[in-house]
């Protein structure tokens, strides 16, 4: 049975190509209209896939533009904030240069004529005379711009120095501020500043 229909299938085969031999424009004109459906089969199958493909190129251009356009919303804030941290650190450097420049204020030179509390002027002195035997000073005149207490120590050059003795002062008072004048005032050197 097999080899019966094996040998059908080649009988057909040749009577086929008996008729091919005898009809060959039939035949490729078959052949011509079956490579040019299948041509247009093909292209209108690519113009879908392209149509398909450019759609969604365009729905990603236009979700790029949304994102570019956020982006660009972001970018503000973002060269803010950079400036923002930049004028911080302009800032804190300008804290440490005032600071060192305050510790250079208050380490500064002192006036050799001024009685001082706690690094502050608070009084002028005049001609003071120094008797280091007795580890006095005494005054002939002080200028002041509060009462000088007998418990408070001041200083002077690089001592300190407790004054009293004296309750004596007056009062000048000019209208735009009140000074206290001693004449004279005796001070005893405490230590050194």
């Amino acid at each position: 049975m097999k080899h019966g229909l094996f040998t059908r299938i080649i009988d057909r085969v040749v009577a086929n190509a008996r008729v091919i031999r005898w009809a060959p424009e039939a035949v490729a004109l078959v052949g011509i209209i079956t490579l040019g459906v299948s041509y247009f089969a093909f292209q209108h199958f690519h113009r879908e896939r392209v149509a398909a493909l450019n759609d969604r190129i365009l729905s990603q251009e236009r979700l790029l533009a949304d994102y570019r356009i956020k982006l660009k919303g972001a970018e503000e804030p973002a060269t803010q904030v950079e400036k923002l941290t930049s004028l911080l650190a302009e800032t804190r450097k300008s804290l440490r240069e005032a600071k060192s420049t305050l510790a250079s204020v208050e380490n500064r030179s002192r006036d050799p004529r001024r009685l001082y509390e706690d690094n502050n002027p608070i009084a002028m002195t005049q001609d003071p005379k120094i008797d280091l035997y007795k580890k006095m000073i005494t005054f002939p005149v002080v200028n002041a711009a509060s009462i000088l207490g007998n418990n408070k120590v001041y200083e002077f050059h690089d001592w300190k120095l407790a004054c009293g003795g004296t309750q004596l002062y007056t009062m000048i008072d000019d209208g735009a501020a009140r000074e206290f004048s001693y004449s004279p005032l005796t001070c005893k050197i405490v230590g050194n500043r």
